[in-house]
């Protein structure tokens, strides 16, 4: 599952995303920083935690979905 970080948000935030998933779920993930920040995560209990802890921060895409047009 892909996941975009909204619009403002940064480094920081992709640290903090991954150093939690290492901890608390599978670590299943990859984050890119081409074209806007981009979370994809390979585990079903990665991308839950994502959806319930990170929702405000994360938009889930399509994966063919990449840039920003017609974002918040």
């Amino acid at each position: 599952m892909k996941f975009l970080l909204h619009q403002g948000l940064g480094y920081s935030t992709v640290h903090q995303i991954g150093d939690y998933l290492r901890s608390h779920g599978a670590g299943r993930h990859w984050i890119e920083r081409y074209r806007g920040d981009i979370v994809f995560v390979l585990d079903a209990a990665d991308e839950a935690i994502l959806r319930r802890e990170f929702s405000g921060l994360l938009e889930a895409v399509d994966d063919t979905e990449t840039d920003r047009t017609g974002r918040r």
